[in-house]
């Protein structure tokens, strides 16, 4: 019997290969994006007042209509098992980093919150569907903007979280993600620290526990088979 050998990282790495160019130089895309930022606030403000209007606007504005440009001309990202090859794939991973700052500094988030309706607004200003009669909790995370749908009346817990995309490893080894649209419908609740990955679902008026993940195109309640749980 031939003897079985550990796999090693780097047979794995070059069994899968790799990172694309475009996936690596995407990462630049935030930096560029502050650069780019720190030099029109320099070029159009006149005093303090004028460089923080402006770099509101950079921030909160340019973004989502860049994002909107960019689904209007190479559509909106959706689909299964999306390699990095694949044209949905590359619109959703601009559209990632395209919020990198926001992601990073959520407090950014928080702030749009402070004023009731504003912050679904703005994520309607991405492409989502959110309404404005929806209590954000403090801590809430939506890591794709254009990529979730929340309903009147839903209340979302401390720390809860929405991603409209997970990654995974295919069988024959490439890195592949799932991307659609993570929904709450009217009246759902999310418990604190509980959340929705791509395509998942919480029915109107359903809660979904506090701590509760749901995986990928699950819906919530689940219905009970013979077979386990199943959507």
């Amino acid at each position: 019997m031939a003897e079985l050998r550990p796999t090693s990282p780097a047979a794995l790495g070059a069994r899968r290969g790799g990172l694309t160019g475009y996936t690596l130089a995407l990462n630049y895309l935030p930096a560029l994006f502050i650069a780019a930022g720190i030099a029109v606030v320099h070029a159009v403000a006149g005093n303090w007042y004028g460089a923080l209007i402006a770099a509101a606007l950079w921030i909160y504005l340019v973004p989502p209509l860049v994002a909107r440009i960019a689904m209007a001309v190479f559509g909106r990202p959706e689909g299964r098992n999306l390699g990095q090859h694949d044209r949905a794939y590359k619109v959703w991973w601009f559209l990632f980093q395209l919020q990198a700052l926001h992601n990073r500094l959520p407090w950014l988030d928080e702030l749009l919150r402070l004023v009731p309706g504003l912050y679904s607004t703005w994520l309607m200003l991405w492409g989502a569907k959110a309404s404005p009669l929806v209590y954000w909790g403090p801590g809430v995370r939506v890591l794709d903007r254009s990529l979730v749908q929340v309903g009147p009346g839903a209340v979302l817990g401390v720390d809860s979280g929405l991603s409209g995309h997970a990654g995974t490893i295919a069988a024959d080894g490439r890195y592949v993600v799932d991307i659609a649209v993570a929904v709450v419908e009217a009246g759902a609740i999310l418990g604190a620290r509980s959340g929705l990955g791509p395509g998942a679902r919480v029915r109107a008026g359903a809660l979904l526990p506090a701590g509760r993940g749901l995986k990928p195109f699950t819906i919530w309640p689940l219905i009970r088979t013979g077979e386990g749980d199943a959507p």
